[in-house]
């Protein structure tokens, strides 16, 4: 047995046995379940077996991911505060950095391939299948700002790792802009095939394309200033946690 699998071997051997050292209840409120480490069912000292799942899926441990709904005026803002200042050089900047970003991202891989590969490689794929559907580098630019702009304003913080729950939810958008491999085999026949949406690779899909927006974050403020204007009925603009 080589060193690898000895230490996987090791390790698996480890997380599937119950640690009276952890925590007997996992800290979020209601939950009541035992960590993942006492339960024998992960390595996780704190959260149980669900939470942790959440938060892979979520990017927290309690908030969930933003519906359609809850975005719209928020990218509606976005678009707006684009159109008006499309000549700003912090936007330029921003959505060359994002051109560059899917450009230079290198060969792909084949679904079928992605469960074996490192969290960096499933991050080079999703921007290349992103560069070969032609998504354009502005779509990509209002997700980030959409996301950033909504996680700003959203009254009820995430809980986990800062940035964590916001580069989640980036990914999971930027992901969607190039699901899946799709074959038609005639009028009885189809294929589809998506690539997970979850884990460490959202979280740095979402960081990648993030840093590249981040000149025009800067106006990040302007654009939640236009949604309130724009949708003063939304529950955001009724804030009472800033």
């Amino acid at each position: 047995m080589t060193l690898h699998s000895d230490r996987t071997a090791q390790f698996l051997g480890r997380i599937s046995s119950c640690d009276d050292g952890a925590m007997r209840v996992c800290p979020i409120p209601g939950c009541g379940r035992p960590p993942q480490a006492r339960a024998g069912k992960g390595a996780s000292l704190t959260h149980c077996d669900r939470c942790c799942r959440h938060r892979n899926r979520h990017g927290d441990l309690v908030k969930s991911t933003y519906t359609a709904a809850q975005l719209a005026p928020y990218r509606s803002a976005t678009s707006r505060f684009l159109v008006l200042r499309r000549n700003d050089p912090y936007v330029l900047a921003a959505e060359q950095g994002i051109a560059l970003l899917v450009e230079c991202a290198g060969p792909g891989h084949r679904l079928a391939d992605l469960p074996r590969l490192s969290s960096r490689a499933k991050v080079q794929a999703a921007l290349v299948r992103i560069r070969n559907r032609g998504v354009p580098a502005r779509k990509l630019l209002i997700i980030a700002l959409t996301i950033s702009a909504a996680v700003m304003d959203d009254p009820i913080r995430p809980i986990g790792i800062p940035g964590e729950f916001r580069r989640t939810q980036i990914g999971k958008r930027a992901l969607r802009t190039s699901s899946g491999y799709h074959a038609n085999y005639g009028p009885y026949g189809r294929y589809d095939r998506y690539p997970r949406s979850a884990g460490r690779m959202l979280r740095q899909l979402g960081k990648a394309i993030e840093e590249a927006a981040d000149p025009a974050m800067a106006h990040l403020g302007a654009i939640i200033e236009l949604k309130r204007a724009a949708f003063p009925e939304s529950p955001s603009n009724r804030r009472t946690i800033d």
